[in-house]
């Protein structure tokens, strides 16, 4: 299987550079609140999420459009209280990254963030292990927790896209893959979204692969398919590899409660690639619409969804 290159894996002295110290400052920040105690970084989190409510610009105007589309019949005041829980969310999801990074997983088999974790539905990945798997993650605050959730129960390949920023590209491969170095946590070996032969062939392999594909996309095939009934653009692609590789798609979802994480995961989508893009990208909207609904702080609302 193909891993992320060498000179996204290999500290280069060129991340010393002037350019890159705002980054650092960040990067120390977040890896002196990895010395919290576990319940202290949440708390952390929170806070910093109600700081960047407060002074954010363009990203809090875009969370609160995207939220008035999604949900037209909320009043202007449940709406800001839907976007200030969002920002305690996205402010423990920034958090989340120091967990990831450096939590007690890195150091104890015994003593670390697995007792906070709970499972639902996993014999759906267990029972359709003789296929690939395609597992449908989409874009909530709780991204990071969930990949780590994800390497306590299984091995698996995240299908991620290159960062612009070298430093940041290097800094979240390093954070993001593991080897097998404990008893208790899965290999984790990260895919360019480039690299289209390698993940067929992982699927072919039945191998799981993590796929994120519920941002806006303007690139070659792009289709506008509703999402909360307003046309969004997006890529069509997971029906694609879903049929050339033969692979189960199944949907995961992660939810935040306190310090506790609930994941669930559920059945392979019946009848899926059914040969029409539109209706299945339509039907996987609805899903995460329905996942939404329940969870609609969770969700990442500062993301430019909709071409606004």
């Amino acid at each position: 299987m193909s891993s992320p290159s060498k000179s996204s894996t290999t500290f280069q002295t060129s991340f010393l550079h002037p350019r890159f110290w705002g980054i650092w400052i960040v990067y120390g920040i977040l890896r002196l609140v990895g010395f919290l105690p576990y319940k202290a970084k949440i708390r952390f989190g929170e806070t910093l999420g109600l700081l960047l409510f407060y002074i954010a610009g363009s990203r809090k105007n875009r969370a609160m459009k995207n939220i008035e589309i999604a949900f037209p019949d909320k009043k202007a005041d449940d709406i800001k209280l839907l976007l200030k829980e969002h920002f305690k969310s996205l402010g423990v999801g920034l958090i989340e990254i120091s967990i990831t990074a450096w939590g007690q997983h890195r150091k104890s088999e015994t003593q670390n963030e697995l007792k906070y974790f709970s499972y639902h539905g996993l014999e759906h990945v267990n029972n359709n292990k003789e296929h690939g798997i395609l597992l449908l993650v989409p874009h909530f605050t709780t991204m990071e927790m969930s990949g780590l959730m994800l390497s306590f129960v299984m091995d698996y390949s995240p299908i991620y896209r290159k960062h612009d920023n070298p430093l940041l590209e290097y800094l979240i491969t390093k954070a993001r893959t593991r080897n097998i170095t404990s008893t208790i946590q899965k290999k984790v070996s990260p895919l360019l979204n480039t690299d289209t032969k390698i993940m067929l062939k992982a699927l072919r392999s039945n191998q799981v692969l993590w796929i994120a594909p519920d941002q806006k996309y303007n690139g070659q095939g792009s289709i506008d398919v509703p999402f909360f009934n307003k046309p969004a653009p997006t890529n069509p692609g997971i029906t694609k590899l879903a049929k050339l590789g033969h692979a189960k798609v199944i949907p995961c979802f992660t939810r935040r409660n306190g310090v506790r994480y609930e994941m669930y995961f559920h059945a392979p989508l019946e009848n899926f690639p059914s040969g029409n893009d539109y209706e299945d990208i339509l039907r996987l909207h609805k899903l995460y619409e329905d996942e939404i609904r329940q969870n609609p702080s969770q969700y990442l609302w500062v993301h430019n969804r909709w071409s606004l």
